[in-house]
């Protein structure tokens, strides 16, 4: 792809397991005309393709591993921007290895922003949210955390905690929504110049 006719507008969302990203895209969408993708947007679909309609966050975690093994650790960014290149502002979450952000940062308006908020906080967000991947209980929860951390993982694994380092702004998301979207209009100040 030529990067020089890619003149989009590219907010990248990074954050731990149930920190606030889809707060943040929401607003991004709702307030500011951003259209927004996941990368695991792709990781769902591969599973499709395979068959498998039910799956665990483990599931997610060991597809997204192997495609970027298979091809390449910046895949799922690759991809991603091959569908949204038509935008003119866009929000990508789900970034979980530092390649993607390394292949990102090589784009035109790139600025990557990171929410981070308190463990159990996190948590008990993640049972309220309901998603059918989310694990139910603490000790799966901080099971898969750490793996969405980093800890010991391959470079082709999740890295999450590598990537919050990467952050051009960070957001803590440790109250309310208000709270949080007022954090996010004084960041777009500066980032979108308005």
């Amino acid at each position: 792809m030529d990067f020089d006719d890619l003149s989009m507008i590219i907010i990248g969302v990074v954050g731990q397991i149930a920190s606030g990203k889809g707060v943040l895209v929401d607003y991004l969408v709702k307030g500011h005309g951003f259209a927004a993708f996941s990368l695991s947007t792709i990781v769902h679909e591969e599973l499709e393709k395979r068959g498998i309609k039910k799956f665990t966050r483990q599931d997610l975690q060991d597809m997204g591993d192997e495609l970027r093994k298979k091809y390449g650790r910046n895949v799922l960014a690759r991809r991603t921007i091959e569908r949204v290149k038509s935008q003119d502002k866009v929000a990508i979450e789900g970034i979980r290895n530092p390649a993607e952000i390394e292949y990102l940062k090589t784009l035109p308006n790139f600025t990557l922003m990171a929410v981070k908020a308190n463990r159990q906080l996190r948590y008990e967000r993640l049972l309220k949210r309901h998603k059918p991947w989310d694990p139910r209980t603490w000790e799966v929860f901080l099971s898969v955390d750490h793996r969405d951390l980093g800890i010991g993982q391959q470079a082709v694994g999740q890295q999450v905690e590598k990537c919050l380092a990467y952050a051009d702004h960070t957001v803590t998301n440790n109250g309310s929504i208000e709270k949080l979207d007022r954090k996010i209009e004084k960041l777009l100040k500066k980032i979108l110049n308005f």
